[in-house]
């Protein structure tokens, strides 16, 4: 059988098998060679951009053998990428912490979390300065030096840095005891709370984040009630007096809100309708055991529903 063929066969095989981060740093290192090859966690697109890249299949196929021993272990970060919340939060502490410790890679991975992900794992030094010329077979066909080894990934520091915010976040994660009041099924509450908290200036916001229903919305607020004790010393009582304070105060601004809202809509129903049909409301109302609002817009759109048709 030709070598070479069965060279390209196995190394065809080893990147069908590797995962979407391991993809990631192949091409981070592929890039040292070629800077036209984007950062990516696409299998299908490693197979083009090894053709762009002028080291030796041998090379290749050790470089991606080797990809898995640099990766921090899925069970290193599942705890950051199991939930909305807590990656939001981690996204936050990551950038405002722990990026002067794991600077981050640029990469062109569209989902945040991902995103961030990737640029951990993609970081790394770079320990020979003429990687290309080491790497690629010498006239007399001798392999040069493994490519794995002309990086540090630094991993001790990553694994390190990665534990440590964990503890942190288990220490300062707001608990259901102070978030009671709001409801993940309220999104006119939801909504307020985001803006309130943006206001604020705390609001947890990634440019890649965008929430899609009200578990996002409740998950984004929760995180960023969660930052506020970030950069608190953790041997200190927790939560700190400031994170209580700034709860009590929100919950109080929904209170408020409720309050002038259903002043605003008695005030209302005083001018707008006649004293039998507010008793009538009223009546209809407590038979139903919803508010006054919610009679109103059901009978417009029921009105306008049989209108329509």
């Amino acid at each position: 059988m030709d070598n070479t063929k069965s060279t390209r066969d196995e190394l065809i095989n080893v990147v069908s098998k590797l995962t979407e981060r391991e993809v990631a740093v192949a091409l981070a290192i592929l890039q040292q060679s070629t800077s036209s090859i984007a950062i990516v966690r696409n299998r299908d697109y490693i197979f083009r951009a090894i053709e762009q890249v002028y080291f030796s299949e041998d090379s290749l196929l050790d470089l991606l053998k080797d990809i898995r021993s640099v990766l921090l272990s899925q069970k290193d970060i599942e705890w950051i990428t199991e939930s909305v919340r807590t990656s939001l939060w981690f996204s936050h502490y990551y950038n405002n912490k722990l990026s002067t410790v794991i600077p981050f890679r640029n990469n062109s991975v569209s989902i945040y979390i991902d995103n961030l992900i990737t640029g951990i794992d993609c970081y790394f030094h770079l320990l020979s300065q003429n990687i290309q010329m080491n790497l690629i077979l010498d006239p007399n066909g001798a392999t040069k030096p493994r490519l794995i080894n002309s990086f540090d990934f630094g991993l001790p520091d990553k694994i390190n840095a990665i534990n440590d915010a964990k503890a942190l976040y288990n220490s300062i994660r707001t608990t259901r005891k102070y978030t009671d009041w709001i409801s993940i099924n309220d999104q006119d509450q939801l909504y307020w709370a985001s803006d309130y908290l943006r206001k604020a200036g705390i609001l947890v916001e990634n440019k890649l984040f965008l929430a899609q229903n009200s578990e996002d919305l409740f998950a984004q607020i929760c995180a960023s009630l969660d930052t506020i004790d970030s950069f608190h010393n953790v041997g200190h009582q927790l939560p700190t007096t400031n994170k209580k304070y700034f709860i009590s105060n929100m919950r109080k601004a929904w209170s408020q809100k409720k309050f002038r809202d259903k002043k605003d809509i008695e005030a209302a129903q005083d001018l707008l309708l006649t004293r039998k049909a507010k008793k009538q409301l009223s009546e209809l109302s407590s038979a139903y055991g919803i508010s006054s609002v919610e009679i109103l817009t059901d009978l417009i759109d029921t009105a306008y529903q049989n209108a329509k048709n």
